[in-house]
C-alpha cells in the first residue's frame, strides 16, 4: 500500500497456484507475439527509412484501441465470463497476424495495411489485458497480489525483450513473411492451452445499468475518489516521458549506434533483463519503503537511461543503463497495478483497473507521437535528453509531494443492514432521494462537518447524485443529508455489493458526531426533478 508494510510472500508463493501458473504462462506466449508482431512493423519501416513519426506509429498504433475500447471492455469484463474473452482475443490476433503475412506476401504491404493489423492485434490485447488483471485477484489470494502483479509486469516486459530479439533473429535468417507466420503460430497456440486449460472465474452479477452508464459511473467513481485520481495522475505523469525509450529505441539502435536487427534485439533483451530482475528482487524492497520514495528513485533511475541511450554511442557501455531502465520500468508500472488491485473494490475496480490500462496505453501513444515529432525537428539524442529532463523533474517533484497514503482502504465488504435492504425492495420504481437526518450539538459541529465532507465523497462515488447537507429550519441543530439515486436497483447495490468496511466507518463517524440520526427515509423523486437538481458539492446554511 502507501506505506510500508509487513513482510508478504514472494514470487515463489504465487508460482506455485497452479491456475495462475497456467494463465500466466499463457499470458507470456501472448505478450511474445504481440510485441514480435509490434517491433516488426516498426523495424520493417525503420528500415524503409520511413520518418520517425511514422516509426512511432507502430507503438501508438497498439496503443490507441486502449484509449477507444479499454473503459467499455471493463465494463464488459465485469459481467462476463473472462475465460472465453481470452479465446476470442486471441483467435483476433491469430487472424490479425495472417492478414499481416498475407500483406508481405503479395506484396501490399505499405505503412498503412501493417499498421492496421497493429491496430487489431493492439485491440486484441485490451480485452487480454483487461480481463486477465481483473481475473488476478480471482486466482491468487489478497496476500499473494503484490507479488502476481510484479510477476505479471516481469512477464509484459521479458515479452517486451524475447519479442524484438525474436524479431531480429527471423527477419535476419528468413524473412517477413515467416516472421509473420510464426506469430499466427504463437497466437494459435494460445488460443489451443486456453482451450485446455479450461480455468472458470467466479461467478458474476447480471448487469443493472448500460455500458455507457458503466462507464459514467467509473469516471463518477475516480471524480469523487481522490486516492484513486492522484494515483492516475502520477502513473500519467510518469508514462509521459517514460515512453520516449520505446518510440525511439530502434531509432537510437539504427542511427547513433549504427547496429543492425541483431544489435536492436540485443537492446531489448538487456531493457529485459532488467525487468526480469526487477519481479525477482525489489518485491521485498517496496514492502520497506515508502510507495513515492521506491517509485521517485527508480524513475531517477529510468531517466539516468534516458540520458544514457541519448548521449552514448556503444552497447557495451549502455548495458547496465538498459538493465537500470528495465528493472525502474516493471517496478514503476506494477506498483500503480498492485496498488489498485489492493485498495479498489470488486465493483469497480475492472472497471478503474480499464481506466487505468487506458490511460497508460494512452500515454505510450500520445508519448510515442510526441517524442517522434521532437525526434524530427532536434534529433533522436536531444529528444531522449529532454525526456530525461522532464522525468527527472518528475522524481524530484515526487519526492516532495509524496503519494496520498490508501491506509484504511480495502475491498472487504461490510454486512449490510437488513432492514435498508427490506425497505429498498419496497421502494418504487424510478429515480429516489434519500434523506437521512442528524441532530448535533453546537459543541460538535466542526467534528460533524469533517465527517459529512468525508462521506459526501463515499455517497457520490458509489452511484449518489446531487448531495446536499442542509439545516432544518423548524428544528435547530438538525441537520438533513439528502441526494439522489438514479433507482432502487443502485441504491440496493450501494447497500449491499457497494459497501465496503472503510465507506461504512464513513458513516459511523458521521453518527459518532451526533445526538441522534435516522435515516433513510426513500422519497420516488418526481419527473421534473432533474432539471433544477442541486449541485453535487452543495452546502447550505453555513457551516454543518
Amino acid at each position: 500500500m502507501a506505506e510500508a508494510g509487513a513482510d508478504r510472500p514472494g514470487a515463489g508463493a504465487a508460482l506455485r497456484v497452479r491456475a495462475f501458473r497456467l494463465l500466466l504462462s499463457v499470458q507470456l506466449v501472448n505478450a511474445v507475439a504481440v510485441w514480435v508482431h509490434v517491433v516488426g512493423v516498426q523495424w520493417l519501416l525503420t528500415e524503409r527509412g520511413e520518418p520517425a513519426t511514422v516509426v512511432a506509429l507502430a507503438p501508438a498504433a497498439m496503443a490507441l484501441p486502449f484509449i477507444l475500447l479499454a473503459l467499455p471492455v471493463g465494463v464488459v469484463v465485469s459481467h462476463a465470463a473472462r475465460e472465453r474473452l481470452l479465446v476470442r482475443a486471441a483467435v483476433a490476433s491469430t487472424l490479425a497476424s495472417l492478414a499481416a503475412a498475407g500483406l508481405v506476401a503479395t506484396g501490399a504491404d505499405g505503412a498503412v495495411p501493417l499498421l492496421l493489423t497493429v491496430l487489431v492485434v493492439g485491440g486484441a490485447l485490451v480485452v487480454v489485458g483487461v480481463s486477465w488483471q481483473s481475473m488476478v485477484p480471482e486466482l491468487v489470494e489478497r496476500a499473494l497480489v503484490p507479488a502476481a502483479v510484479l510477476l505479471d509486469g516481469a512477464v509484459f516486459n521479458m515479452a517486451r525483450a524475447v519479442g524484438p530479439l525474436l524479431a531480429g533473429i527471423v527477419l535476419g535468417l528468413a524473412g517477413p513473411l515467416q516472421l509473420f507466420a510464426a506469430i499466427s503460430a504463437m497466437f494459435a497456440a494460445c488460443v489451443a492451452l486456453l482451450l485446455l486449460a479450461g480455468t472458470p472465474t467466479a461467478t458474476r452479477p447480471g448487469r443493472t445499468e448500460s455500458v455507457p452508464a458503466a462507464m459514467r459511473g467509473a469516471l463518477w467513481f475516480v471524480r469523487h475518489s481522490p486516492w484513486t485520481t492522484g494515483l492516475l495522475v502520477r502513473m500519467i505523469a510518469f508514462g509521459l516521458p517514460a515512453s520516449a525509450l520505446w518510440a525511439l529505441v530502434s531509432l537510437a539502435v539504427h542511427d547513433r549506434l549504427e547496429l543492425g536487427s541483431a544489435g536492436f534485439g540485443a537492446t531489448m533483451a538487456v531493457l529485459g533483463a532488467g525487468s526480469v530482475a526487477a519481479a525477482l528482487t525489489l518485491g521485498p524492497v517496496r514492502e520497506r519503503v515508502r510507495v513515492h520514495t521506491f517509485v521517485a528513485v527508480l524513475a531517477g533511475g529510468y531517466a539516468l537511461t534516458l540520458a544514457a541511450l541519448g548521449s552514448l554511442d556503444a552497447l557495451g557501455v549502455l548495458v547496465p543503463f538498459l538493465v537500470l531502465g528495465g528493472v525502474g520500468w516493471v517496478a514503476v508500472q506494477s506498483t500503480w497495478m498492485m496498488l489498485a488491485h489492493q485498495a479498489l473494490p470488486e465493483w469497480v475496480r475492472p472497471r478503474v483497473v480499464a481506466l487505468l490500462l487506458m490511460l497508460f496505453q494512452g500515454t505510450q501513444a500520445v508519448g510515442a507521437l510526441l517524442w517522434g515529432a521532437v525526434a524530427d525537428v532536434l534529433g533522436v539524442g536531444p529528444a531522449l535528453l529532454v525526456a530525461a529532463a522532464v522525468l527527472a523533474a518528475y522524481s524530484v517533484v515526487l519526492l516532495g509531494v509524496g503519494m496520498r497514503s490508501s491506509a484504511g482502504i480495502e475491498p472487504l465488504l461490510a454486512t449490510p443492514d437488513p432492514a435498508v435492504e427490506a425497505l429498498v425492495g419496497e421502494a418504487g420504481e424510478g429515480e429516489l432521494l434519500v434523506r437521512h437526518e442528524y441532530v448535533v450539538a453546537a459543541a460538535a459541529r466542526d467534528d460533524f462537518r469533517r465527517a459529512i465532507d468525508a462521506l459526501r465523497l463515499s455517497r457520490l462515488r458509489t452511484g449518489a447524485r446531487s448531495w446536499e447537507v442542509v439545516p432544518d429550519p423548524e428544528r435547530p441543530g438538525t441537520w438533513l443529508e439528502t441526494y439522489l439515486v438514479r433507482d432502487r436497483d443502485l441504491l440496493r447495490e450501494q447497500e449491499t455489493s457497494r459497501l465496503t468496511v472503510p465507506e461504512l466507518r464513513l458513516r459511523d463517524a458521521v453518527r459518532s458526531t451526533t445526538t441522534r440520526s435516522a435515516g433513510p427515509t426513500l422519497i420516488l423523486a418526481p419527473p421534473a426533478e432533474p432539471h433544477r437538481r442541486p449541485a453535487s458539492r452543495r452546502r447550505r446554511g453555513g457551516r454543518a
